[in-house]
């Protein structure tokens, strides 16, 4: 699958060191629809926005977003093709979406794995979330994403302190065995010393 995707051109699609550029389209959105059984999406009732529609409904709200709100808000996201839209919106007024928290919320848990690579392959930024659940069983989805996430980047940050302070150990163990090594004489100890020594 792999192949097939690098033969047909993934990389025109995410290979840009530009994130504008790789947000164009939501190819997650068509891997997953692709993938899936016709049948099956129908019993999900899965259709994804075509992007000019996402683009277009983007466009119309947006003089009603508001940078300084807590964080823009998918409930419904699918992979996410309504952020994309107003990301590259973002971007064409001269802002960097991955300033602003998201959170992409989706029932179907592919789909929400499909969010999650695009908030990357979209460069959304650290704040981003993309979480599966059920927004209407469970009305404060959002916040136990948000919650989650910020939990998850303690214990990262825990980990690469823990890993940090491994390797210096180790480093500094290494340095002193070699300090050790080129000094034979310098470990010995005092009653290793030769009869009649001072």
């Amino acid at each position: 699958m792999t192949k097939a995707a690098l033969r047909h051109g993934v990389l025109h699609h995410t290979g840009d060191s530009d994130p504008a550029e790789r947000s164009h389209i939501d190819l997650m959105s068509w891997v997953i629809t692709g993938l899936r059984h016709r049948q099956s999406r129908r019993a999900l009732g899965e259709y994804h926005t075509p992007p000019d529609i996402s683009d277009l409904i983007s466009a119309m709200l947006a003089a009603d977003r508001r940078p300084q709100a807590d964080a823009f808000l998918e409930p419904t996201a699918g992979t996410g093709g309504m952020v994309r839209s107003a990301a590259q919106d973002l971007r064409r007024e001269g802002q960097d979406p991955s300033d602003f928290p998201w959170v992409m919320l989706e029932l179907d848990p592919l789909s929400a794995a499909g969010a999650a690579v695009n908030v990357h392959v979209w460069g959304l930024g650290p704040r981003a979330v993309a979480a599966s659940g059920d927004v209407l069983a469970d009305g404060d989805l959002d916040q136990q994403a948000r919650a989650h996430r910020r939990d998850m980047a303690r214990h990262r940050d825990l980990l690469v302190e823990l890993i940090g302070f491994a390797i210096a150990t180790r480093t500094s163990d290494q340095l002193l065995r070699s300090l050790l090594a080129q000094q034979p004489n310098a470990h010995r100890r005092t009653d290793d010393r030769p009869t009649g020594a001072t």
